[in-house]
């Protein structure tokens, strides 16, 4: 069975691009019948925080990713680490190593210097007992470092294919911090041997920890799960997405009117071959494949996520998207009506405030104050409104005589005087839904404010 695993870090919230690698495990699950783990890795335990932890399960459970396993903690599963980490030191895999920061920050710059790539060289990798029981009477503290053994690393990637490290790439690295705690390394391998994960599917950032994972799990005498990873997330200058592009937290986009469909949608097509962009979620399940991931990094297209939202918008059932507005059912019309126009929920808000808001858009107002007959055009439309006597097609030609504008224009002075918008759904479709108390409530603002710009 397919056992796969989302392991964020509780050292902030969930970004776009850590949720995509979420959603990527989610869809191999749910393709496959699997089971979806979460594990929070906190051995992070100066920028770990319980509200990061607390907030990515709450983004997931938003993106619709429900796990089947967990949340595990890393900070809980501590002894099991030691112990894993005692039967590699005991069988040869790992030696104690009590250089101080000093000492390698000094190896470093001298490799530096030489123009060798800077590593830790191995100078307590071949120490005697009597030497490491002389460190410990004198407590000198240590770290538990893997004995690397040097030789050629390869594995198949589900989606970058063969890939090869070669000889004496990875070098000792720490498995046992000083103050006891695991390295990533070692937490997350021995989590995945305890955990049974048959597929790691991660970003192409974690390609450098692959080899030492495979080391340990030989070590462990135990046969790697598949690795597949997936191009990062980058921004329009191919950088890695960060602020400095804009939004990037799964909270920041449900703020701004995204839903959660359509975020899925695209998290989850994104940087894969597939035949069509606007899929349901059953349709991303059962079309999902690893083969069908590409290796390269992949650029955030705001306007293509935008495009999904208003499909998702337009597909969404009435009563659901009235939920998520916190609407009642009397809305129906007027929502079923507005969101052909909205890219976002919080487009489709405020395109209410057609029926509800009596200000007009200040480029309208700019507009009509260049409009020769406005003067003649307002009363006009509040005796059609008055006597309920307004026929749009009409109203048109009456306007054409009364401020000489062409067609196109003189529509566009009803539909802002009428709606205090430029631009909108069907004039006919949306006047049939506006109270007549509103109409004449802009009407009037619209006369003071053209007042106020001495037009009138």
């Amino acid at each position: 069975m397919v056992r796969v695993r989302f392991a964020p870090s509780p050292t902030g919230n969930l970004h776009i691009g850590n949720a995509r690698t979420a959603v990527l495990n989610y869809l191999c699950a749910r393709s496959k019948g699997g089971v979806f783990i979460l594990r929070i890795e906190d051995t992070d335990l100066e920028r770990s925080r319980a509200p990061y932890q607390t907030s990515i399960e709450n983004d997931l459970k938003w993106l619709g990713l429900e796990w089947d396993e967990g949340p595990y903690r890393q900070t809980d599963r501590f002894d099991l680490y030691r112990s894993y980490a005692q039967g590699l030191l005991e069988a040869g895999w790992a030696y104690k190593c009590f250089c101080s920061k000093e000492e390698l920050e000094r190896e470093r710059a001298e490799a530096v210097k030489r123009g060798v790539p800077p590593g830790y060289g191995g100078r307590c990798r071949d120490l005697s007992s009597a030497v490491i029981a002389g460190y410990e009477r004198e407590g000198r503290p240590f770290v538990l470092r893997f004995r690397s053994p040097g030789t050629r690393i390869s594995f198949l990637d589900a989606i970058h294919g063969p890939m090869e490290f070669p000889p004496g790439h990875v070098e000792d690295f720490i498995i046992v911090r000083e103050d006891q705690s695991p390295s990533y390394n070692l937490a997350a391998s021995v989590d995945d041997l305890e955990m049974n994960i048959t597929h790691v599917i991660r970003g192409s950032d974690h390609l450098s920890n692959t080899p030492k994972q495979i080391m340990l799990f030989h070590a462990f005498r135990k046969d790697p799960p598949t690795y597949a990873h997936h191009g990062l997330v980058t921004g329009p200058d191919r950088r890695p997405l960060s602020k400095r592009h804009g939004a990037t937290t799964i909270t920041e986009f449900a703020e701004m009117g995204i839903v959660n469909r359509a975020l899925f949608n695209y998290l989850g097509t994104m940087g894969r071959k597939v035949d069509k962009e606007f899929r349901t979620a059953g349709e991303m399940v059962a079309g999902f494949s690893l083969d069908s991931l590409a290796p390269s990094d992949s650029l955030f297209d705001m306007e293509k996520l935008l495009w999904l939202n208003k499909e998702h918008l337009k597909a969404m059932d009435l009563p659901a998207l009235l939920a998520l507005l916190s609407l009642p059912d009397d809305y129906g019309e007027k929502v079923r009506l507005l969101r052909e126009n909205a890219q976002t929920l919080v487009q489709l808000k405020g395109l209410l405030g057609i029926f509800e808001h009596v200000e007009v858009e200040e480029e309208g107002v700019a507009f009509l104050s260049e409009v020769e007959g406005i003067d003649r055009l307002l009363p006009y439309l509040r005796e059609g409104v008055v006597k309920e006597s307004l026929d749009m097609e009409q109203a048109v030609h009456d306007s054409k005589e009364m401020t000489g504008l062409d067609r196109k224009s003189s529509f566009l002075s009803l539909r802002i005087a009428l709606t205090g918008r430029k631009s909108g759904p069907p004039l006919k479709e949306v006047f049939r839904l506006m109270s007549k108390d509103s109409i004449l409530k802009r009407i009037e603002w619209l006369e003071m404010r053209l007042q106020e710009r001495r037009i009138i």
